[in-house]
């Protein structure tokens, strides 16, 4: 074993181990992000009315508090992903590497500030002393404004996403612990991401939800990480 990679062993994670905890973190996130938007956050927040939206987080906030520690979780998972790529994928391609794990950590870090938007709207919707200094109109108001707000924030986050899924399907293709074909299903995941959410400015009117299938694509990264990325050796 050379230096390098004796100082891998010691001081960070093995390709054995990366590979594990980088196939758990995706697997997590598989069930936790649509868990939470497309279960919990779907009976809080109902679309076009804001007044039924505000009703519902009154009366029973729990299905969206549920929603957001599951989104919570999900952005968590996003960086300890972002690590144990890093570390699994830097043998030949460093820079690379590094350019791919930061690009997943911006992204997280816009992520957070749309939940933060999604707390800040709940905590408007229940606040007793928000509702003594406001009418029930102007709590509307503001709960739409930052529901509105963690929406873009979202699409936003995804498209840098759909991006760093683009350059993650390179580093995928030119590295040497990986089969090449992987960096297909990646780099439709990342054009995918992107077609949604530009889709949804450029031509509203297109139903863009069929490109979803696509963005599955990094699902046969967590599935060759979890079979066989696993047993490389540094």
């Amino acid at each position: 074993m050379d230096n390098d990679s004796a100082q891998d062993f010691s001081n960070g994670l093995t390709q054995r181990n990366s590979a594990i905890i980088a196939g758990l973190g995706l697997l997590v996130m598989v069930f936790a992000a649509p868990i939470a938007n497309f279960y919990f956050m779907s009976q809080s927040v109902v679309k076009g009315d804001i007044a039924a939206t505000v009703n519902g987080l009154q009366s029973n906030g729990t299905p969206f508090l549920i929603g957001t520690f599951l989104l919570f979780v999900t952005y968590v998972m996003d960086i300890i992903v972002a690590w144990a790529l890093f570390w699994y994928l830097r043998k030949d391609q460093r820079a690379l590497s590094q350019l791919v794990a930061w690009s997943r950590l911006i992204y997280t870090a816009l992520a957070f500030v749309g939940l933060s938007s999604s707390i800040l709207a709940y905590d408007l919707a229940v606040s007793l002393s928000i509702s003594n200094l406001f009418s029930e109109s102007d709590i509307q108001t503001m709960v739409f404004a930052h529901l509105s707000a963690a929406k873009s924030m979202e699409s936003m986050a995804l498209m840098l996403f759909g991006v760093h899924l683009g350059m993650l399907s390179i580093l995928l293709w030119r590295s040497t612990v990986t089969p090449s074909w992987l960096s297909i299903p990646v780099g439709l995941a990342g054009t995918s991401y992107i077609g949604m959410y530009l889709g949804k400015y450029f031509a509203p009117d297109v139903d863009w939800g069929w490109l979803i299938l696509f963005a599955l694509g990094e699902l046969v990264l967590m599935v060759w990480l979890l079979a066989f990325g696993w047993r490389k050796q540094s």
